[in-house]
């Protein structure tokens, strides 16, 4: 079967060839709340309206925060608009100077997403770690073009460091993560926080997406294996993939040339973030977490861009977690991998905010 033929939809029974890759209880999971669900054409609306439940069955419940408010603010100023950010807080006093501050940004390929996405990762990080975590509700594709989204969020960490004292944080101590599109997302606001001389203690993503996969007409077409090993790979593949990449590129202007030429050239830094020179990559994070599923397509790019940096003289951890799918950390109710994942980013947040 070819990327062109039946059975790319991302909800069918899984493939025979992968079972023995996954995880039992994930597929217990898979195939009693998904496998049979009906195929049917992709509606932006409808996904959007339900996507940050869309592993409701997997989720349990997160703690309480102390405090939970939103706000609106500036996003990008070259499309001018307002966007909403969410900022946990933890129980009790915040220490002299204020909280230690993490910025989330969440996953969902660029088109989907809102402040309900990550929020139970969101509220680990802040009770577990003890830092105050700023989500940002970035616009859209394709309604507003790319790369709008990375620009908000660092129109976000700008204005919350700025106003460090409104917010209760310590501008001085600044993690960031995501996953996803929010993997991508965090790295790419580091290089503008790098070339701002915002210090950044740490990037700690997950199963984040970083190649521009415009260039490749099939899997097989890639330098990353991940992509063809994990062609039918259930909840994001391959033919998933290139959905979210046309919502991404649609976004850009139709009709007017001189417009869409300087938007390509607003994305042509961030399009793919394994093609920067060596001296790009140089000076980011004082440490970089990427922590990828052995099962999602999307693996072998995220390590890639991971050993770049590493190559660049920064220091990288990467985490491989066996046996799961893309969208795995939203179903710590049931996957010990799930767990270890949000352990493990509350771990490395908590040591960087302490160093």
């Amino acid at each position: 079967m070819t990327s062109a033929g039946i059975g790319h939809e991302a909800l069918n029974p899984i493939k025979a060839d992968l079972l023995p890759r996954l995880d039992p209880k994930f597929i217990e999971l898979y195939n009693t709340h998904v496998a049979n669900t009906p195929n049917r054409p992709i509606d932006l609306a409808v996904l959007r309206n339900v996507y940050s439940r869309l592993y409701g069955y997997g989720t349990a419940p997160a703690p309480a925060c102390g405090k939970e408010y939103e706000v609106e603010i500036d996003g990008w100023a070259k499309y001018p608009g307002r966007i909403t950010i969410r900022v946990y807080e933890p129980e009790g006093e915040a220490p002299a100077g204020g909280w230690p501050v993490h910025f989330d940004f969440h996953g969902g390929g660029w088109g989907l997403g809102d402040l309900e996405t990550e929020s139970h990762i969101c509220r680990h990080i802040c009770v577990r770690a003890g830092v105050v975590v700023v989500d940002v509700d970035y616009r859209l594709v394709p309604e507003f073009p790319f790369p709008t989204g990375i620009y908000d969020c660092y129109a976000a960490v700008r204005h919350v460091l700025e106003q460090a004292g409104s917010f209760n944080v310590k501008a001085s101590i600044v993690t960031m993560g995501g996953v996803s599109a929010g993997g991508n997302i965090a790295f790419a606001v580091n290089h503008l926080a790098r070339d701002a001389g915002i210090p950044i203690r740490a990037v700690v993503v997950g199963t984040p997406t970083v190649a521009d996969i415009r260039k490749f007409a099939q899997p097989e077409d890639a330098p990353y294996a991940s992509l063809k090993e994990m062609e039918f790979a259930p909840l994001l593949n391959w033919a998933r993939l290139k959905w979210f990449d046309s919502l991404k590129w649609d976004s850009l202007s139709k009709d007017d040339g001189a417009k869409r030429a300087e938007q390509e050239k607003d994305a042509a830094w961030c399009q793919d973030l394994t093609d920067l020179a060596m001296d790009d990559c140089k000076g980011m994070a004082d440490i970089t977490v990427v922590m990828t599923a052995e099962c999602d397509p999307l693996r072998d790019e995220g390590e890639a861009y991971a050993a770049k940096l590493e190559a660049a003289g920064n220091k990288v951890v990467v985490k491989r977690f066996a046996g799961v799918p893309h969208p795995f950390q939203h179903m710590d109710a049931v996957l010990d991998q799930a767990r270890e994942f949000i352990q493990d980013t509350v771990d490395y947040i908590k040591s960087a905010a302490a160093a």
